[in-house]
């Protein structure tokens, strides 16, 4: 396995133990290059989250949550000294072909 992997593994498997302290459920997609890291499922919404590293985040990983539809929090969460930064990824606007 090459560092960034192995570091994004431990920033992921950081965030899960985190959202499972609050009482989420958690599912972690590993390896994965779909729009999230982990899906976190609550007692009243589903989060999905991309967990980066500071500094790895990409324009197409923003543009693969914007594009999930449905009623979910898309969330871009950075690790940074030693703390989580959040943001929240608005849904991509829907266009009438009307």
């Amino acid at each position: 396995m090459n560092h960034n992997y192995r570091k994004g593994a431990r920033l992921e498997q950081k965030a899960r133990k985190l959202l499972e302290s609050l009482g989420y459920t958690v599912i972690r997609s590993a390896g994965s290059k779909g729009p999230a890291d982990l899906i976190a499922i609550g007692p009243t919404h589903v989060r999905l989250i991309q967990v980066k590293a500071t500094g790895a985040l990409r324009p197409s990983d923003i543009t693969r949550l914007r594009e999930v539809r449905g009623p979910v929090l898309r969330e871009i969460w950075e690790y940074y000294r030693g703390t989580w930064r959040t943001r929240t990824v608005p849904q991509t606007e829907e266009t009438s072909t009307e």
